[in-house]
């Protein structure tokens, strides 16, 4: 896996000094595109690779009392540091080694200290490097409105949003405000100037944040998660001001996505909610990684643009008739979960068994195969 060095510009953070156990070990991940990594007291560590979890055996980072996991640490960060993992139950912060940042969670179970660690890559993936659709170029285009990347936890929603984000950088001059908890991609400037803010560090909520970057010349706000009802508010208050808002929130599909909008206020707000909602929506994009045929992991994605019939369908509460819209609305660069399924499928991506145990509605998908085509084509040759 080729690897990017952070900017010079990069604030000093926490670091984890390469020739360490725990720092060779890091680097030993990386060689092996190991996104995350698991440590607890008393076991030997577990990687994720490519969406599969395994232990490590005879890794020589196994700690059996709770002096030998600090053991990891001490001498390498700042005592500040030190004593909030051993004094707090869950501590958050970031740390880097040799060049690399990562991003560590450390908590405990029964009793005993643990730590999660992912990677946080320089951003550099294009939209044509991760097989998106091209529908995903004109989405990124809009000059103001909401874009809301959905998807399960785990499934590359913040990676494709970080995807669009530098499609931006890449083409147009733009300020780009982020608030992210934590920053989980470091952008370099391109034609784009970023600005990147981490809830906690840097600002004390996303509501704040972005209330705040409301008065520092954006062109781009992108949040990390909209959680609450404030942050829903904030955005979309962002949004009717004339700026593109980009964003995450977890949820398994485009109607769910914009039912949890809603729900994140009480019922007598919500028929004005969906109004603004409606108003503002530019575009839903529902992600989750597949299994490929590679033994890698490959985006299947759900896509509806904010237009007449979806901005009706969002005022009248009849997000139940979305499906529909979706699947007859190719032409507009719209299409459903499982219609990107089978493009898959057809492109020699995924194999027959996974399009019918990922599909939505698997008897559909059946109808499809016996040669049944109703839509053109959404993937590239």
């Amino acid at each position: 896996m080729k690897r990017q060095s952070e900017s010079e510009s990069e604030v000093i953070m926490e670091t984890i000094l390469p020739g360490s156990r725990l720092g060779q070990f890091l680097n030993l991940c990386l060689d092996h595109e190991v996104s995350d990594i698991h440590l607890q007291t008393g076991k030997e560590p577990w990687v994720r690779i490519h969406g599969s979890l395994q232990p490590v055996k005879q890794s020589g980072l196994m700690t059996h009392t709770s002096m030998e996991f600090f053991a990891l640490f001490v001498d390498q960060f700042s005592r500040d540091s030190l004593a909030r993992i051993e004094s707090c139950r869950e501590y958050d912060c970031s740390f880097q080694c040799d060049g690399q940042r990562w991003r560590a969670n450390f908590a405990r179970q029964r009793g005993l200290h643990s730590l999660s660690l992912r990677h946080v890559p320089v951003q550099q993936l294009s939209l044509e490097e991760m097989q998106l659709p091209d529908s995903l170029h004109d989405i990124v285009r809009v000059q103001r409105g909401l874009v809301l990347l959905t998807g399960p936890t785990g499934q590359g929603k913040s990676t494709t949003a970080r995807a669009l984000l530098q499609e931006i950088n890449r083409h147009e001059a733009r300020r780009i405000i982020s608030i992210e908890d934590p920053i989980e991609y470091l952008f370099e400037d391109g034609l784009s100037l970023f600005e990147q803010r981490e809830v906690g560090t840097d600002t004390d909520s996303f509501a704040m944040g972005i209330r705040n970057a409301m008065r520092q010349d954006p062109d781009i706000l992108f949040v990390g998660e909209m959680r609450d009802p404030e942050s829903v508010y904030a955005a979309l208050q962002a949004c009717e001001t004339g700026h593109l808002v980009v964003t995450t929130l977890h949820a398994d599909s485009t109607a769910q996505a914009l039912s949890r909008v809603l729900e994140f206020h009480p019922l007598e707000q919500q028929h004005s909610l969906r109004r603004l909602l409606a108003r503002n929506l530019r575009a839903v994009v529902s992600q989750r990684l597949i299994p490929n045929l590679g033994g890698t992991r490959t985006p299947c994605l759900e896509i509806l643009i904010g237009d007449g019939t979806s901005r009706k369908a969002i005022v009248n509460d009849e997000l139940e008739l979305l499906v529909d819209i979706l699947e007859v609305s190719n032409h507009c660069g719209m299409h459903s979960f499982d219609q990107y399924l089978m493009e898959l499928f057809s492109a020699g991506i995924i194999s027959r068994e996974t399009l019918m145990d990922y599909a939505a509605n698997p008897h559909a998908i059946d109808l499809r195969l016996r040669g049944i085509k109703t839509h053109p084509s959404i993937l590239k040759p």
